[in-house]
């Protein structure tokens, strides 16, 4: 009994440690700068939308290459009503390994930059992979979700339009 239990105490928390959930937060304005596969700076209120779903991963984070399709059909999906999704990788090889590994998962329409300094991950207090950030239309970060999304999952999706559409 005490095994099964036990058992029972693990998948529950594998299973909340596979399918995370946004936490909101009092909405406060954010500022970061990432960087284009030019090289040229991006900022935040270049990158914003009614809602911008902003992502930061690496090619070698494997819950990170799990989700960059779900994020692809995401964009594909919701774009249409506001919602832009922007995925900033931190990896130290640069385009190199951000291009190898979205050739080799099939992702071509998602909107990559670059944090080569991990700058915008300092300045954001991104302390694990992936974590995402929502930032509302007036760059204000409204919730955060660190660990793997269930983006394909249409309650995550009713979240995000619920966070879109949030005064």
């Amino acid at each position: 009994m005490i095994r099964f239990a036990a058992a029972l105490i693990a998948a529950a928390a594998w299973t909340s440690a596979l399918a995370a959930d946004f936490v909101p937060s009092a909405p406060r304005p954010i500022e970061f700068v990432v960087r284009d596969r030019n090289g040229d700076a991006r900022t935040a209120p270049q990158l914003r939308a009614r809602l911008t779903v902003l992502h930061f991963w690496a090619s070698w984070c494997l819950p990170c290459r799990d989700e960059l399709p779900a994020l692809q059909s995401l964009q594909s999906d919701l774009a249409g009503d506001g919602v832009r999704v922007v995925a900033v990788s931190v990896d130290r090889l640069g385009w190199d390994a951000i291009d190898r590994t979205t050739v080799k998962l099939d992702v071509r329409g998602l909107e990559l930059y670059h944090d080569r300094d991990r700058e915008a991950t300092a300045a954001l207090g991104v302390e694990a992979l992936p974590t995402t950030i929502l930032v509302d239309a007036e760059g204000r970060e409204v919730a955060r979700m660190r660990g793997q999304g269930e983006w394909g999952n249409p309650d995550v999706r009713r979240d995000l339009l619920r966070f879109r559409d949030a005064p």
